[in-house]
């Protein structure tokens, strides 16, 4: 459903009152709190921007997903940039010229004006493998909205305690709470512990023709070092058919020992698992061998790989570092330039 006029005023007065509190000054991106959506139930968890003077604004991180992605790159342990992994919406304080057009087109029909940099309330929909899009649904727009509110209360509750919101562990998070609606709702607060991560459901890889493995097999006549494996988005958004921009991610396979890249595909992440089993299977057909061990970093392309590990012996190892395919993706990543849409 499309958001109302006064609810869109709604979230641009509220826009308008966060960034006039300036709560970035004590508080920073390591403060975390969580505030519940009304509707869903579903906890939004907060990060205050702009303590570092160069991003300022609000991110709320949906649901256990979105938290896992925030943890990830408090500590590190993000393998590929925020851009292409967060999910959370996004307020953010930004120049007129990085502003997209329906979001001109939203502020000049609310009769709205903004002057100078960094001034320009943008609210972005941030999800794991599309470019950043302008929010546009009632659901975004009243929790985003709710969500800007309720940082103000605990900015100012904690303005002078705001270490209590450091959470190294995350084991428990101050989370605003809600009872009753409309008018009557009331908020209170609780130190709650976040739901525990669910990884999205493995998609299903389509078997692979058992005869096609057994004329592959018998084929081999050798092996052929170590193979690395990996897949990883690439900064060139793509438009799709439904008009929202995504990134496609790049299948990459290194020969270890001489950094010779056996192939690369450019592909959309869901295809990810039947791209990545026809690639391999197909280089073994051509070559007429098989690796003496396959490198990969993440779980899931080893398990995507299972069948065709089973009907081949092949070993397969989950490795912190892949060396070659790493100077490799850094030289084909530099033919890339990001686009702005």
């Amino acid at each position: 459903m499309k958001p109302t006029i006064e609810q869109w005023q709604e979230l641009y007065k509220a826009a308008g009152a966060f960034k006039q509190a300036k709560c970035w000054e004590w508080l920073s991106n390591s403060h975390i709190f969580g505030v519940e959506n009304p509707d869903s139930k579903e906890i939004g968890y907060c990060c205050v921007m702009g303590n570092g003077g160069e991003l300022y604004g609000l991110a709320i991180y949906l649901g256990s997903k979105g938290l896992k992605g925030l943890i990830d790159m408090l500590t590190g342990e993000m393998e590929e940039g925020s851009v292409y992994t967060q999910y959370c919406l996004m307020l953010s304080f930004d120049n007129r010229d990085e502003l997209h057009p329906s979001e001109l087109k939203q502020i000049k029909e609310l009769g709205l004006k903004f002057r100078g940099a960094k001034a320009w309330p943008t609210f972005r929909l941030y999800e794991p493998g599309f470019y950043p899009w302008p929010i546009h649904t009632q659901d975004q727009v009243l929790f985003l909205t709710i969500a800007l509110e309720q940082a103000l209360e605990v900015a100012e509750r904690y303005r002078h305690s705001s270490d209590v919101l450091l959470e190294p562990t995350f084991s428990t998070i101050l989370t605003r709470i809600s009872v009753g609606i409309g008018d009557h709702r009331t908020w209170s607060e609780e130190w709650l512990k976040p739901n525990p991560h669910e990884a999205a459901a493995s998609i299903l890889v389509e078997p692979m023709n058992e005869l096609r493995l057994a004329k592959a097999k018998k084929a081999i006549k050798g092996l052929a070092g170590v193979w690395e494996i990996d897949y990883f988005f690439i900064p060139l958004p793509t438009q799709e058919k439904r008009g929202r921009p995504y990134y496609p991610a790049m299948f990459l396979f290194v020969h270890q020992e001489t950094g010779q890249i056996m192939h690369v595909k450019l592909g959309e992440q869901s295809e990810a698992p039947n791209i990545i089993t026809e690639l391999l299977v197909g280089i073994i057909e051509q070559h007429e061998c098989v690796p003496e061990e396959i490198w990969v970093r993440n779980k899931d392309i080893a398990s995507f790989m299972n069948q065709i590990r089973l009907a081949l012996q092949l070993r397969i190892c989950v490795v912190d570092e892949l060396p070659a395919l790493n100077e490799a993706k850094g030289e084909l990543l530099a033919n890339f330039k990001p686009e702005i849409f």
